[in-house]
């Protein structure tokens, strides 16, 4: 259900985000539901999280073996 929300913005602000809807093909209300709705979402680890491939260790890198026993292999 929607409701209504009263808001005092700078009028200089107002009239950037209301171009930028406009430009957007989008309502003001719209633009400023999905910065809210972007509030709760995800974390930057939660958002990213599995969605790069690691390296395969190297034997000759003992570097990167280093960092990922410590960070990535878990001994528990």
């Amino acid at each position: 259900m929607k409701e209504k929300l009263t808001l005092t913005i700078d009028g200089d602000t107002i009239a950037r985000a209301k171009a930028f809807a406009k430009k957007e093909k989008t309502s003001l209300s719209q633009l400023v539901e999905q910065q809210f709705n972007r509030l709760g979402g995800k974390s930057f680890t939660e958002k990213w999280r599995g969605q790069f491939k690691l390296p395969k260790p190297d034997p000759d890198d003992p570097r990167l073996n280093y960092l990922l026993q410590k960070y990535v292999k878990s001994d528990g």
